[in-house]
């Protein structure tokens, strides 16, 4: 038997996936230790083991492939609690990062502070020598200006360098001889060249992807040395894949090349569950919704005619990242934020969490807060005795104190009434958030499919669909664990990005021809080094695109033949752009040229398989599934009614559950409100068809 396996660490679970090739499925979350993460792995994957029948090192012998996605260095730069960086800049440049794009984050905001740098001013130092933007060399290197600067690193103790000159991206010669200069003084220090990592114009955005990258380069090294051996010595006889920011995943060696695609990995696995879900129930329906609610967060992203949405300006911490991502935006509405009053006295909810701990007030490990979780709990949406499949018992008497004290008292209202009011709030914060990548981007969420996922995600889904005029909510059988499952489905992903100015309206077009073939072998190569056979491999090809005189970019996909070379694609080129620049903008200039500047190659390494069919259970009907009838709070009622509570594991495919009524599942909840019908998929996932408002 061979499996594939997904691991997620998140701030509360850390979620794993494991799918064998006859399509069975185990889910699995264990609870995150933020000071030791790889033992919260370790345990997971004992665990998993044992529902499989396997010791850990008969698994791993097994499994064919193993991806993880970390918050690692997402939390380095969060808390910034990274390596002392330094920066070598071309003279008279050392302030790129400080001035950024010459804007706030905030352009309007006159008490906004300066978000700061992740290099202080006295550890970001000129280098004389000068490409200019033909990539010509004006003045050569000056390289014992570059010994004298690691002299100076080595006194102040930096323990990992950026290089980030001008007009690298045209010609690298300065940045790599800086790096050879920089190995012999300083070595074991970790480098990193700005055209390596994003071979882009604009500086600010390079040198600043850059910096991240050396900044979070140390603390992800040793964590994915730990992960690797951990896992050899536990049986895994190659190393583990890691996803990236762009959806896909690549290896080891690949991400120490370019740390700054580990940010934010986790999230990024979101669209490509989905996109497989939906594709495996054939039903042509390729605009979709996802939301994945865990223990600290909602991250949303929008996938649009079978694309997830992606983005170039993503920052994090107000820093730039650069590489083309996966859109997710995230925010502090998860099981675990906690409710509050601010000095109004008007109720908030997050982006304060509990987290992993102590946790919500019901898990009786010293919170005493009220979270999202707790208000669940208080309203009877959550089972006390149900909570991981009845790994873990909830306190709700906890929980409603913990809401009586911080909330109800406070504000005079019943335990039921302020509760209730917790879980609104947080639900206009999430709408908030899913407005944010369709309405405010000229998207109607209401033609969209909601997929949520997440341990919390299932109990709030019907609430935000209703809100937002939407249809239907898929709950997957793997919602608990969607991001960890995205990863057992996802494919390997490698980005190679390339510099070349050119017109749509120009004749001679072989520069940009010559240039793509170039990027299409590097990839082809690096992919061929990951073990990925050329008939595995699927080509995505793009251009950053805009009208003379502007100053950003949109990213148009295209279909390339190098028989034909760039002229023959360009009417698809322009006609597409056209039309995206219509839809985000609500005009174009179409009797003007289009130029470009950057051309994109992506090679993907189609390496997934799927999880097939649950197995039948005995459940004659759905009553047979029926495991309680209890009082539990309707949103759409504004009450307490009697409520249906259903072993979800025990519901076959075809049967249907009409709401009120909530779904018990071991990795999540399902709530289906009064007037919503559940219809259960051949894949075993929920289908949930909103009954309209009033």
């Amino acid at each position: 038997m061979s499996y594939r396996i997904g691991i997620d660490i998140g701030g509360t679970f850390t979620d794993f996936t494991v799918i064998d090739e006859a399509g069975g499925l185990t889910l699995w979350k264990q609870d995150t230790n933020p000071a030791q993460p790889t033992k919260a792995i370790e345990l997971g994957l004992h665990a998993v083991a044992d529902e499989l029948g396997l010791s850990l090192s008969g698994l791993l012998s097994q499994t064919a492939l193993l991806v993880h996605g970390t918050t690692i260095s997402t939390n380095t730069l969060i808390q910034r609690n990274g390596p002392k960086v330094g920066l070598l800049a071309t003279e008279g440049f050392r302030d790129v990062l400080y001035l950024r794009d010459g804007f706030k984050p905030d352009r309007y905001n006159v008490h906004m502070e300066h978000p700061g740098t992740l290099v202080d001013r006295y550890l970001r130092l000129g280098i004389r020598g000068r490409i200019d933007h033909r990539g010509e060399e004006l003045e050569p290197l000056d390289e014992d200006g570059v010994r004298n600067a690691a002299r100076v690193f080595r006194e102040e103790g930096v323990e990992s360098i950026a290089v980030g000159y001008l007009w690298s991206i045209l010609n690298p010669a300065h940045e790599l001889r800086t790096r050879e200069i920089l190995a012999e003084e300083l070595p074991g220090v970790p480098i990193i060249c700005s055209a390596e990592v994003l071979p882009e114009i604009r500086e600010w955005e390079r040198t600043s992807c850059a910096v991240l990258s050396a900044y979070i380069l140390p603390g992800i090294s040793d964590y994915l040395a730990e992960l690797e051996e951990l896992l050899a010595t536990s049986g895994y006889g190659r190393g583990p894949l890691i996803m990236q920011i762009n959806g896909g995943c690549a290896s080891i060696a690949e991400i120490v090349k370019k740390p700054v695609n580990v940010l934010g990995s986790g999230p990024a696995a979101a669209p490509a569950a989905a996109l497989s879900l939906i594709r495996e129930d054939g039903d042509g329906d390729d605009n979709l919704i996802t939301i994945d609610m865990g223990g600290t967060s909602l991250d949303v992203c929008l996938i649009h005619e079978g694309r997830a949405t992606m983005s170039r300006d993503i920052q994090v911490e107000n820093q730039p990242i650069g590489v083309p991502a996966v859109d997710v935006v995230s925010v502090g509405a998860g099981g675990g934020s906690i409710g509050w009053l601010d000095n109004g006295g008007a109720l908030r909810v997050g982006p304060r969490s509990a987290g992993a701990r102590p946790g919500p007030a019901s898990y009786d490990a010293g919170g005493t807060e009220p979270t999202v979780t707790d208000a669940n709990v208080a309203l009877g949406l959550l089972s006390p005795t149900a909570f991981l499949g009845g790994r873990r018992d909830l306190r709700k008497d906890l929980a409603e104190r913990a809401v009586d004290e911080a909330v109800a008292t406070p504000l005079g209202l019943t335990t039921v009434e302020a509760a209730a009011g917790i879980i609104r709030v947080v639900n206009a914060n999430m709408v908030a958030a899913i407005r944010g990548v369709s309405v405010e981007r000229g998207i109607d969420p209401r033609n969209f499919t909601l997929i949520a996922g997440g341990g919390a995600g299932g109990l709030h889904a019907v609430g935000l669909a209703r809100e937002l005029g939407m249809a239907s909510v898929l709950i997957p059988r793997e919602a608990g664990t969607l991001c960890s499952y995205g990863m057992t489905v996802t494919d390997i992903r490698l980005d190679e990005t390339g510099t070349g100015h050119a017109l749509s309206d120009q004749s001679d077009l072989a520069s940009i021809d010559t240039l793509i073939d170039g990027l299409v072998g590097r990839v082809q190569s690096r992919l061929e080094v990951n073990g990925i056979a050329s008939e595995n491999v699927e080509f995505e090809i793009s251009v950053d695109a805009r009208y003379p005189g502007q100053v950003h970019e949109l990213t148009i996909p295209f279909a390339y033949d190098p028989a034909t070379g760039i002229s023959a694609a360009m009417d698809e080129i322009v006609h597409r752009f056209n039309d995206e620049h219509r839809q985000q903008f609500t005009y174009a200039r179409e009797e003007m040229p289009v130029e470009f500047l950057h051309w994109r190659v992506a090679g993907v390494g189609r390496v997934a398989f799927s999880p097939g069919s649950p197995e039948p259970s005995s459940a004659a009907t759905a009553s047979d599934a029926r495991v309680a009838t209890e009082p539990a709070y309707s949103a759409v009622l504004g009450k307490v009614v009697e409520t249906s509570y259903y072993d979800s594991l025990l519901l076959n495919p075809g049967m249907t559950v009409e709401g009120p009524a909530v779904l018990q599942a071991p990795t999540t909840t399902v709530l289906v409100d009064a007037g919503d019908v559940l219809t259960v998929r051949p894949d075993g996932g929920f289908l949930i068809t909103i009954a309209p408002k009033d």
